[in-house]
């Protein structure tokens, strides 16, 4: 579980900052064997997608005009 642990933050990392090569390569061979971090990783960029949908954040953080 330590190894899921430290690829879950990675991923909630990776929102916020830019990983570095070696980040993400961990994530990368992680990834393939490991469902339960696939779905973490879909599940987080749904919930980052919907709170900017709600919030009325662009993708470049920056409010959109009234509709």
């Amino acid at each position: 579980m330590g190894k899921c642990k430290n690829i879950t933050r990675l991923l909630s990392d990776a929102l916020d900052r830019p990983l570095t090569a070696g980040e993400w390569v961990s994530v990368g061979l992680h990834l393939p064997t490991c469902s339960g971090c696939r779905n973490y990783r879909k599940h987080i960029g749904l919930l980052r997608a919907a709170s900017r949908e709600v919030s009325g954040l662009d993708g470049a953080g920056e409010v959109r005009p009234e509709e």
